[in-house]
């Protein structure tokens, strides 16, 4: 067989998710490594964690596939510890090349938002919410409802359907036909979705965005940033299985929340 080289994988992630679509603060695209090299195993993650690099090592992996960068901030040096960096140099003592999808998938069509509509059984009719400087490009997906139902009844089923616990802002009884959803942390973008839709599913809703939210009519279901990413990373896991049928998934969840059931 012909050697697959990391530069052969990028290119066909670039053609799914282009990376120059990515929002401008988003180090989307290849992260460690060298193009020319070559790919070996390739595994696919949401998150480098310890975890995660421990598991592709002793695994083989030549190429890590991952939803989330491993380095966000600005890197001065890099060395052991139990930080990005020091994954990063884990990896590299690994011989592991890095690429990263993040906001490149989620305004991709058949994207992040995409995959989470679908699991709601929905399909996309619309997007909304620039991510980055008037790009041109929408991370925020919409979609209707097959039946109305109601707030409490909608976010019951999406606690259901993502087997997570979830919280929301709005009236129990109000009526819900149109859902739009920000996968990871999109209440940033509550004006965008206000009059769009009747509720918001995403995550990392602070008090003073759930009020706001409130106030604009736009009931809010936080349903948790790496639940709600969920559906995409394994849609990316499949699109990386398209073109290396023997990948890894590598699983690690990084949700790092725990819920304690208050008693009265």
């Amino acid at each position: 067989m012909p050697t697959v080289l990391v530069a052969d994988l990028h290119g066909q992630l670039n053609d799914r998710f282009p990376f120059e679509n990515g929002a401008v603060w988003d180090p989307v695209g290849l992260q460690l490594g060298a193009l020319d090299d070559d790919a070996g195993v390739i595994g696919v993650c949401h998150e480098v964690n310890g975890d995660v690099v421990t598991q592709a090592l002793t695994s083989g992996v030549g190429t890590l596939v991952s939803y989330h960068p491993l380095l966000f901030d600005s890197v001065t040096a890099v060395v052991g510890g139990q930080t990005p960096a020091g994954r990063a140099l884990r990896l590299l003592r690994g011989g592991l090349s890095l690429i990263v999808v993040h906001t490149a998938m989620d305004v991709a069509p058949a994207g992040t938002g995409d995959s989470l509509l679908e699991v709601f059984g929905m399909a996309t009719i619309g997007s909304f919410a620039d991510p980055g400087e008037e790009s041109g490009f929408w991370i925020g997906r919409h979609g209707r409802l097959a039946e109305p139902t109601t707030l409490a009844s909608f976010a019951s089923n999406v606690s259901e359907v993502l087997s997570t616990s979830v919280r929301f802002a709005g009236e129990s009884e109000q009526t819900i036909r149109t859902v739009g959803v920000v996968p990871g942390s999109g209440s940033v973008y509550i004006p965008e979705a206000a009059g769009v839709v009747d509720v918001l599913v995403t995550g990392d809703v602070s008090h003073h965005r759930a009020q706001d939210s409130m106030q604009r009519g736009l009931a809010v279901v936080d349903a948790g940033h790496i639940p709600t990413e969920r559906p995409g990373v394994e849609h990316l896991y499949a699109s990386v299985c398209d073109v290396a049928p023997d990948a890894l998934f590598i699983a690690s969840d990084p949700h790092p929340w725990r819920d304690v059931q208050w008693k009265t």
